[in-house]
């Protein structure tokens, strides 16, 4: 009997290269890979599906099969027992939808012995990618990606570049409590509603990608990189304010990042529709003290904070 595990990080997303262009690439965008939160699988053959986790990650995980179990042939339609034993929180910026329906579909290609589907077959079989395939190239591929977007709807964004991402780097992710970012209908609302991203706005995204950020994190300067990446967050987040809010979705977040660059830390910036943000930090004892200094601050009660790395790998697959 095949046994599959599989483990994924989550992925940071600091916006999109452009929204409803009328020529060109749509969407595309700028990701990193983190190692934490992660989603951890274990799959094999069963006589029925049997699901093993919190309720809503069951809900999701027989909705990604049932997707799967539409798009391939009757013998690739192997039951499968499917244990969740970590998820990433939903909602948070996280790209959780698509590192847990990425790694369902492959662990029921594989559970079925199906020979190397490939990345866009995966997901399409679960509807991922529609916008940003920023996540789907970081579950494959880990790392700092830049995805150049798609001119065509049936089309995964093109991976552009991806690099490693200094490694003695770590982030200090600040969420508030019991607040979650747009998702699903709500968040295909506010594209609808969202204007169409001038060229001249989409012309100085790539510009600070191609001349400063990628630059910056390939030669691992760190002053360099968090200007890159709080002007980058800044300029999408005043592009989508009418939207969220804001430069950031959350108010709380909004007076975080004032806190965090008074102390000198210029790289802050939103994952995705938040309301989680990314304070970048040149070392683990740099991290550990912006946490300290704020998860021990009660002013900051209403928050989580925690420390994560940069996870230059895609995800771990282990078959036995």
């Amino acid at each position: 009997m095949t046994h599959v595990s599989i483990t994924t990080g989550a992925r940071l997303h600091f916006g999109p290269l452009s929204v409803s262009a009328p020529a060109g690439g749509r969407f595309g965008g700028v990701g990193l890979m983190i190692d934490f939160p992660r989603t951890v699988i274990t799959a094999n053959a069963g006589s029925a599906d049997l699901i093993r986790g919190d309720e809503l990650t069951k809900k999701r995980v027989v909705e990604f099969l049932h997707r799967v179990r539409t798009a391939v042939p009757d013998h690739y339609r192997v039951p499968c027992e499917i244990d969740v034993t970590e998820t990433i929180p939903s909602h948070c910026g996280f790209g959780s939808g698509t590192q847990l329906g990425l790694a369902v579909a492959l662990a029921a290609a594989i559970v079925a012995k199906e020979s190397d589907p490939s990345l866009k077959e995966l997901a399409l079989r679960v509807g991922r990618g529609l916008r940003s395939a920023v996540g789907l190239h970081g579950f494959q591929k880990g790392g700092f990606l830049v995805d150049g977007g798609r001119v065509e709807s049936n089309k995964l964004g093109t991976l552009v570049t991806r690099t490693d991402f200094p490694d003695d780097w770590r982030f200090v992710l600040a969420s508030p409590q019991q607040a979650i970012g747009l998702s699903g209908d709500a968040e295909q609302s506010a594209f609808a509603r969202q204007s169409a991203m001038p060229r001249l706005l989409t012309a100085e995204l790539c510009r600070i990608v191609l001349m400063e950020w990628l630059p910056s994190v390939i030669e691992a300067d760190f002053a360099r990189c968090g200007d890159s990446m709080f002007e980058y967050g800044e300029a999408v987040g005043e592009f989508f304010s009418p939207t969220q809010g804001g430069v950031f979705a959350h108010p709380r977040m909004a007076a975080w990042a004032d806190k965090v660059r008074q102390r000198g830390i210029s790289g802050v910036a939103q994952t995705s529709w938040g309301p989680t943000l990314a304070a970048l930090c040149s070392s683990d004892e740099m991290a550990q003290q912006l946490r300290s200094d704020f998860a021990g601050d009660a002013t900051w009660n209403d928050c989580s904070f925690q420390i994560v790395s940069p996870l230059n790998r895609g995800a771990i697959v282990n078959v036995s």
